[in-house]
């Protein structure tokens, strides 16, 4: 019992003294606010307006898609049958199809009008027998939908810069040799780390959503609690990321280049900006093997269609995974 009393003790003593030096790093924790807001801002700003200038017509599957997937105007996506409802019940997408070579069923949202007109036309230009299934739910605007990348982008940024660099400035400056000469253990000094950054980056993202809400009135929809469990686990699965990445490196600008050689592909494939529907197949593989990409997944769920854990716990277990993996390696590689 004394023996834990003291290791929480160190950890804590650790703890403090990170939370110490980020405080009074005003500028890095005043940026770390105003960053996101201002994205966010700017791109409301950019992409306000109508959604689309296009029809857009989703197709499952493999089959023979209709003929009105070709008219000029139309776009066509590919996607399965519960990415492509999704989709028509965000109003992302105006008609949803499945077709066979002897059938055509497909799906219209009841309160889009363009899906109406597209449903219309379909009737008159295809010759096989239609089965029409029935969708609700109002459009979302691009700002709805962006929010959440933009915050978890604010977080990935700031769990691996603030963990990654932050350790390999102290091994450089010989500050972990010292650390050594302490009973401080490195399972210690990482949990310390991983607290320190975690609570940082919770309340700067908390800070930010509840600030652009009030500015942007975004659609959230969802449970609260379990958005903030899904901040939780992907707060955590990046920055394990980061001690992984730090707990050997000695150089900051091998430092640098590691991390981004890690967030840019997050930041391009996690669908921070964009949604992927229509990439070809192995672009959306390499985009479910990011963490960011299930961070992003889960909330948009819990924000924009109300989802609960059932719906999105494949996307939670993946998390838990990388944060176990991430603090199971920074243990076993760490170098003070």
């Amino acid at each position: 019992m004394r023996a834990l009393k003291r290791s929480l003790r160190r950890t804590g003593a650790i703890f403090h003294a990170r939370n110490l030096e980020y405080l009074r790093d005003r500028a890095s924790f005043g940026w770390n606010l105003l960053f996101p807001v201002l994205i966010v801002l700017a791109l409301s700003i950019v992409f306000s307006g109508p959604p689309r200038a296009l029809f857009s017509v989703t197709v499952i599957g493999d089959g023979m898609a209709p003929e009105l997937v070709e008219f000029p105007g139309v776009e066509r996506i590919d996607a399965n049958q519960d990415r492509a409802l999704a989709r028509l019940s965000r109003q992302q997408t105006d008609l949803v199809v499945e077709a066979s070579e002897t059938a055509v069923q497909y799906w219209v949202n009841g309160n889009s009008a363009s899906g109406a007109l597209l449903e219309l036309l379909l009737k008159y230009t295809e010759s096989r027998p239609l089965t029409r299934g029935l969708a609700d739910g109002e459009a979302i605007r691009y700002v709805d939908w962006v929010v959440p990348g933009i915050l978890g982008m604010n977080m990935m940024y700031s769990a691996l810069w603030g963990v990654g660099y932050v350790v390999v400035r102290y091994r450089q400056s010989g500050y972990l040799r010292r650390l050594k000469a302490t009973p401080l253990t490195q399972f210690e000094f990482l949990s310390a780390q991983v607290l320190s950054r975690l609570i940082v980056t919770l309340t700067a993202s908390l800070i930010v959503f509840v600030g652009t809400h009030l500015i942007l009135d975004y659609k959230m929809v969802g449970s609260a609690l379990l958005l903030l469990l899904v901040a939780l686990l992907g707060g955590l699965a990046m920055i394990t990321l980061g001690l992984a990445i730090a707990c050997r490196t000695e150089s900051k600008e091998f430092a640098d280049g590691l991390l981004n050689a890690v967030t840019f592909p997050m930041l391009l494939l996690s669908e921070v900006w964009f949604s992927l529907d229509g990439s070809p197949v192995w672009v959306q593989t390499v985009a479910a093997c990011l963490p960011l990409t299930h961070v992003l997944d889960a909330a948009r769920a819990v924000m924009l269609d109300n989802a609960g854990i059932p719906e999105i716990w494949p996307s939670l277990l993946i998390l838990v995974g990388f944060c176990a993996a991430g603090m199971t390696l920074s243990i076993r590689l760490f170098k003070w």
